[in-house]
């Protein structure tokens, strides 16, 4: 038996200086979170030999509790200028906000080897999770089986070059519910007005009203008492190879995987009076190759291993619900994409308008030269990379170490909100084109509504219109600003040493290290201006692709010190 926590206390400060433009007066947020997770586990297991087999098995439980505590202080206009402490704040107020969830679970496996060379497990699972409602199912199970064979432990007339060999295949179900511990359930929030009644005496007694909290405002999310875990299942076949005395390795892995009854936070319609909700979508498919080649070119007192590892995944939305074809998930601030799962698309899809064509193909414009958008929102690209992958090498030479990793990631797209806004701004370079004196802006195609052509550069004015007309909400031409999101980054650089052991003799340390350390150092390649191509604006995960004024990666710089004694 077993019980252990994680805790920790974070405190947060954001100051918001006087003068800026939408809080002249300035205003002060500090916050404290504290964030507590108990597990209490026990596990009953034997391992026995029976000549050449040998079974390992055990069965077990857990109970899982975390909770979560924020004490906000909000402070409004400082009275003294320039002394930002809460207590300088002309308005102030506070908020306390508190959450508690809990699985509980029984699990088991078993393990049945032969010659230590074939190897046969099965394990299964059971959930259950407080965030859901038991009326309609709180509950999941899940199993695995897989199997594997050690060929060069199991024949010996293998070449000598091949150092080692293993294939393997498993099947497996997982089971989760991501969703926050009150998202099931009405809430209500006390908003802070009193209103009186009488009481058993007659006399008038005060009462602080309370509220519903989701139905603040449009935005809100309307709970959705029926969701139920999502399950996952997959197939995964593999092989893991060897050679030359260990200095090369192949390992390949190849998964498909089915999920269904993902929980997804959807829009609604705001006639409702709110904006979203959570509903169990139908069936996501994935499928994909993973690849990890590690290898040591030299090997000596100079010492240079590396490794590359590989990814791809394609998948699929198969279906959501009866009789509805697409999900909308996300749109940016600019209001002209949305991120949509659609049957027979990629999981987030971009979708947006574009240039409208004729019969002939031929692009279609206003008289003055505007852009004429398509009516409906069509797929124009999706926020998931074809490839990522990263390659790490790594120098040691007489106790000094260096090693670099590179990371990248090719294909997939991003909608940037910040290309968007600049080009509406004529702050973007493209915007130049069509002004006095630069580059003419030339429209070719047909007037809207005739088959009158169109082919002539167009005025200053009617240039400043155009670049204003893409950018918009119901004029944008989306694909405009669809970029490529590859990128290739210098992610980590290590320079360290590690003291010779002779040198620790007469100290009490049995090893010393210390290193230096820069994360993000730059990017090496990419295809988009202004922005970074992980400026992913949205932490939904089915939101990826779309950016708006977002900050590059923090460039940091460490050093680290191991001391063992």
């Amino acid at each position: 038996g077993r019980i252990g926590m994680d805790y920790y206390t974070r405190r947060t400060k954001n100051l918001t200086p006087e003068g800026v433009g939408y809080q002249l007066g300035g205003a002060l947020n500090e916050g404290e979170d504290r964030v507590r997770e108990v597990n209490m586990d026990w596990m009953l297991g034997a391992d026995k030999a029976f000549d050449k087999f040998n079974v390992n098995v055990f069965v077990g439980g857990n109970k899982m509790v975390r909770s979560a505590e924020r004490l906000q202080l909000n402070g409004n206009g400082f009275n003294v200028p320039f002394q930002p402490f809460i207590n300088n704040a002309n308005q102030r107020n506070y908020t306390y906000g508190y959450n508690s969830s809990q699985i509980n679970s029984l699990f088991y496996s078993a393990e049945i080897s032969y010659n230590n060379v074939l190897f046969l497990t099965t394990t299964g699972r059971q959930d259950w999770f407080s965030v859901l409602n038991p009326e309609f199912k709180n509950d999941v199970f899940y199993p695995s089986v897989g199997a594997s064979f050690v060929f060069s432990d199991a024949f010996s007339a293998l070449p000598l070059w091949l150092s080692f060999g293993k294939v393997r295949a498993s099947w497996a179900q997982v089971g989760l519910a991501n969703i926050g511990p009150y998202d099931v359930n009405v809430t209500y929030s006390l908003n802070g007005n009193s209103h009186p009644s009488l009481g058993p005496d007659g006399t008038v007694v005060p009462h602080t009203m309370a509220t519903f909290s989701s139905a603040d405002n449009n935005n809100g999310n309307i709970p959705n008492p029926q969701l139920v875990p999502a399950v996952s299942e997959e197939i995964e076949l593999g092989f893991d190879t060897r050679f030359f005395d260990n200095r090369l390795g192949i390992d390949f892995t190849y998964y498909a995987q089915k999920t269904t009854k993902d929980i997804v936070r959807a829009t609604i319609s705001r006639s409702s009076g709110f904006g979203t909700t959570d509903i169990n979508v139908g069936e996501l498919q994935n499928r994909g190759v993973e690849i990890l080649l590690t290898g040591t070119p030299i090997q000596g007192d100079f010492n240079w291993d590396v490794s590359l590892n590989l990814a791809k995944n394609t998948n699929k939305v198969v279906s959501i619900l009866p009789g509805v074809p697409e999900l909308t998930l996300e749109e940016p601030r600019t209001r002209n994409v949305f991120i949509k799962h659609i049957v027979g698309q990629p999981f987030g899809t971009i979708t947006g308008r574009v240039q409208q064509r004729d019969a002939n193909g031929n692009l279609i414009f206003e008289e003055d030269g505007r852009a004429v958008a398509s009516a409906d929102y069509v797929p124009i690209g999706n926020g998931l990379p074809d490839w990522t992958g990263g390659l790490n090498n790594a120098f040691t030479y007489k106790g000094i170490n260096l090693s670099f990793l590179i990371d990248f990631k090719f294909g997939g797209d991003i909608f940037s909100g910040t290309n968007n806004r600049l080009t509406q701004w004529g702050l973007h370079q493209q915007s130049l084109i069509g002004r006095e004196g630069e580059t003419p802006l030339h429209v070719t195609g047909v007037i809207k509504d005739s088959e009158t052509p169109i082919d002539r550069d167009l005025t200053p004015n009617e240039a400043q219109i155009y670049w204003d007309n893409v950018g918009g909400e119901s004029t944008a031409i989306s694909d405009m600003f669809l970029y490529d999101a590859s990128f290739v980054k210098l992610r980590q650089l290590t320079l360290g040493y590690t003291f010779p052991r002779a040198m620790l003799n007469k100290t009490p340390f049995q090893t010393l290290s210390i290193s230096f350390v820069g994360r993000n150092l730059a990017i090496l390649y990419k295809d988009i201006d202004n922005v970074d191509p992980e400026s992913n604006y949205s932490a939904n995960a089915g939101a990826q692709g779309l950016e708006y004024f977002g900050f590059p990666s923090t460039r940091s710089y460490g050093f680290n010190l191991n001391v063992t004694f």
